[in-house]
Order: structure tokens, then C-alpha cells, then sequence
């Protein structure tokens, strides 16, 4: 299978099977958990902030769990999150080179994980709505960003049809597409009674785009969670997947709530949210995603205290 190719080269080269993949999970995890804290300090945030971001996106069982059994979901969330932090150094700080940095990991986010071939939409829900420093520019800056995720499936698609004589060999086997059982797939998982919950982190966005005085982009986490449901009915991430979503939103809202926010009604604003988002991923591991559940029952049954 061509695709997706980047995980499949991991799996290949990493020894030790599940444990070993894990153990990149693990490293991983940490990785991702230093570039928020440094992208807060970046933004001028106080000492007691980078840690509380660090617990509010680490201290969940969905974190740990997808970093230690989904290897291949977890490094393209990592990517796509890194690219997310460049796109908003260029869209709002008018850093080029992070531009090019971004379009490149968002393409090695796709080619990581499947979950992430619409790594572009979701970035295109977000980018629209940040402070743009360049007057006009928003253009530019969606062909930056996909042109090398473009590239990167034409050219699977180009290797698909000289060796194997079908462009779309690569993506065969992920069964993409509109099917009905999905459709009431999605509808089932959505209509358990906490499913609420999963909405949280787009509504604490919300929250803070009115606060600091930022109407426009109260639209952004709406459209995010539009394109992620759009995901699920099309196959591509699965509802039932383990907080992979909740994740994706979390970190999107994460990233953005950093910028440029300084004021003493927006910092506790923040303070608060993310005690609101650390209940919620605790909540949401516990009552709605069930193999998080087996997983910490499993855990807690092999403790040796």
C-alpha cells in the first residue's frame, strides 16, 4: 500500500513491534508538549501558563492513550499542529520562512495518517480568521499553504499510475466516500447523551474570540468542527476514534488562544478555559470514548501498588 506512506516507512524501520511504536508515541508526545510550552513563551505569557497548557493537552487519558497505541494518528497530529504554529507566524507576524515550514508539515501530515488528508480544510478554517499582518494577502497564503500538499498526492498519484497502472491505487484501500452505514455511524455517536462534551472545546474558542473582542473569529472553531464532522461521514477519521478529534479541536483552539492575548479579562480567560478543557478531556475519556475506558480499567488492573 503507497499510502499513507510516511507511517508505513515508521512501522518498517522501528524495532519491537507495538512496544517500540509506543515508545515513539511516547517521545513524540514529549516533543509536541515543548514546542507549546515554548510557543507561549513566545507570546509573552507568564511561567505558570506554559505548564497549565502543558497539563490541559498532556494530563488527559485521550493524550496518552492515542501517543501510546496510534503512533501513526499521533505523529501527524504532532505535524499538523507544528504547522499550524508556523502558519500563524506567518499569517500574523509576517514570518515567510514559517510559511514554507508550514505548508511542508501540513503535506508531512498528510502523508502521515490518513485523518489528516483534509490537513489543508481544517488549516483553511482557521487561517481566514487570524490577524492578517499583510493587507491582501490571503491568496497568497492558502496557495503557500497547499501547494505542497498538492504535490505531494499528485505524485502518489503520478507513481500509482507509471508502476501500477491506477492513480488511485494508493488511496483504495482507506475507503473514502459517502456510505450510508457512516452517515448513521456518525448520527449514533452523536446522539449518546454526553456527546455534548465533544463540542466543548469549540465553544471555550468561541468564548475567547468574543472576549478579546474578536467576533470574526468566533466563526473559526464552527467551521473546524464542521470540517471534522465532514471527516467522519466520509471515513476518513472514524467518530469512534479514540479522541483523535477532540484532540485536533483542542490543539487548534490552543495555538490560537496564544496569540496575542496579554490583557488581564483575557489571560484569566484562558486560566479558566483550560481548567474547563482538562474536566471536559477527563469526562469525555471516561463516558463516551470506550476503548480509553478499557484502556485505563487495564492499566489500573496491572498496577503493581
Amino acid at each position: 500500500m503507497l499510502y499513507p506512506p510516511i507511517a508505513t516507512l515508521l512501522a518498517v524501520i522501528v524495532p519491537g513491534g507495538a512496544v517500540g511504536l509506543g515508545i515513539v508515541g511516547a517521545l513524540t508526545a514529549g516533543f509536541l508538549l515543548q514546542r507549546l510550552a515554548e510557543w507561549s513563551l513566545r507570546q509573552g505569557r507568564s511561567g505558570a501558563d506554559p505548564v497549565l497548557l502543558a497539563i490541559v493537552v498532556g494530563g488527559t487519558p485521550l493524550f496518552a492513550f492515542l501517543a501510546t497505541t496510534n503512533v501513526e494518528v499521533f505523529l501527524g497530529l504532532t505535524l499538523f499542529t507544528m504547522g499550524l504554529i508556523d502558519l500563524v507566524r506567518f499569517v500574523v507576524f509576517a514570518n515567510t520562512q514559517a510559511g514554507f515550514r508550514a505548508g511542508l508539515l501540513f503535506a508531512a501530515a498528510a502523508l502521515t495518517a490518513p485523518t489528516f488528508a483534509f490537513s489543508i480544510l481544517i488549516a483553511a478554517c482557521v487561517g481566514p480568521f487570524l490577524p492578517h499582518s499583510r493587507h491582501g494577502s490571503r491568496v497568497g497564503t492558502a496557495l503557500t499553504m497547499a501547494f505542497p500538499t498538492v504535490a505531494a498526492f499528485a505524485s502518489v498519484a503520478l507513481l500509482g499510475e507509471i508502476f501500477l497502472a491506477d492513480p488511485l491505487l494508493a488511496v483504495d484501500g482507506l475507503h473514502v466516500g459517502f456510505a450510508p452505514e457512516r452517515v448513521e455511524r456518525t448520527r449514533t455517536f452523536f446522539a449518546q447523551p454526553w456527546a455534548w462534551l465533544y463540542y466543548v472545546p469549540a465553544v471555550v474558542g468561541v468564548a475567547l474570540a468574543l472576549v478579546r473582542r474578536h467576533p470574526v473569529a468566533a466563526v473559526a472553531p464552527v467551521l473546524l468542527m464542521g470540517s471534522i464532522v465532514l471527516m467522519f461521514v466520509v471515513g476518513v477519521l472514524p467518530a469512534e476514534s479514540s479522541g483523535a478529534a477532540f484532540l485536533l479541536v483542542l490543539l487548534c483552539i490552543v495555538v490560537i488562544a496564544s496569540v496575542r492575548g496579554r490583557g488581564f479579562r483575557t489571560r484569566w480567560t484562558l486560566r479558566l478555559g483550560a481548567v474547563v478543557l482538562l474536566v471536559t478531556g477527563w469526562t469525555s475519556a471516561l463516558l463516551i470514548y470506550r476503548p480509553v475506558d478499557e484502556w485505563m480499567q487495564a492499566l489500573l488492573t496491572g498496577w503493581p501498588f
